[in-house]
This record gives C-alpha cells, sequence and structure tokens, in this order.
C-alpha cells in the first residue's frame, strides 16, 4: 500500500504527494528535521527492506524549533509544557511503533515574525520569553531557581 500523507489546510486536511511510488508495508514513523532546515521530515520503517525518508521542501511560513535543557527537572525537559503562541507541545521523544521522534520541539508559526513562548518545567518552574524571533533552534535552559 502507499504511504498516507496528509497536509492540515486550515483545519481541513488535503492529501498531499509523499514522492513514494512503491507500495510498502511500514511499520513507524518518526519526525524530525533530518537536515536542519527548518522543515520537519519523516522516516518510515519497513517491513523486509531500508528506512524511507521523506525530506520536507519547505513553504513560505515561519517555524520555531526549540531544544530544552533542564537544570532541575530531567536534562531534556521531557514532560515539560511548552506553549508558543496558541500551540501547545509537551516535551518527548515517543513516535511511532518502534521508533523516537526528535527531542526538539517544533512550531510552525504562520506568517508571525514574532512568537511568545511559555514554559511550564517538569519541577514547577514557569519560564517566558517575549518577541522571540522566528525562523530559528533555540535553546532554552531552566532557570536554576523560582
Amino acid at each position: 500500500m502507499l504511504p498516507l500523507l496528509a497536509m492540515n489546510h486550515k483545519g481541513h486536511f488535503e492529501f498531499a504527494d509523499s514522492g513514494v511510488s512503491t507500495p510498502l508495508a511500514a511499520r513507524g514513523a518518526a519526525f524530525g528535521d533530518i537536515n536542519n532546515d527548518g522543515w520537519m521530515d519523516i522516516v518510515l520503517t519497513t517491513l523486509g527492506g531500508p528506512p524511507i525518508l521523506l525530506l520536507n521542501r519547505g513553504g513560505g511560513n515561519h517555524w520555531l524549533s526549540i531544544t530544552l535543557e533542564g537544570t532541575r527537572s530531567n536534562r531534556d525537559g521531557f514532560g515539560a509544557r511548552v506553549r508558543v503562541n496558541s500551540q501547545t507541545r509537551f516535551a518527548t521523544s515517543t513516535g511511532g511503533y518502534s521508533c523516537s521522534n526528535d527531542k526538539q520541539l517544533h512550531f510552525g508559526l504562520g506568517d508571525s515574525t514574532t512568537a511568545l513562548i511559555e514554559v511550564l518545567w517538569p519541577s514547577g518552574a514557569r519560564q517566558t520569553l517575549k518577541d522571540v524571533a522566528a525562523d530559528q533552534f533555540l535553546k532554552i535552559r531552566e532557570p536554576e531557581h523560582s
């Protein structure tokens, strides 16, 4: 069967061409920015075959990629709740069947060129960053004191 790839256009999913034209038995999918260009890519695991890399060629929208560094919480900040503008993500690397996703948190910003970031760390610490520029890889370190 061909892999199904759908794009979210303003809350409605539309079919997209994955570039895979040979039917395959895929078992898992891992998501991450493989080539560090700001666009999320996909690696599919296949039954009895090599993995397949689907590179995202991007678009005209803005993005932000966040890596957490815990000091009082665990070192990767796993379990933290990160809110960027109106989107919320939880720090984790869990993924598809027998797969782990990139631990960087990726946020699509649309046409916004700045972001408001709020982090609730597992330790209970809260952190806010205002007017953060879009289109960058950002490392956020947990405050060592409340």
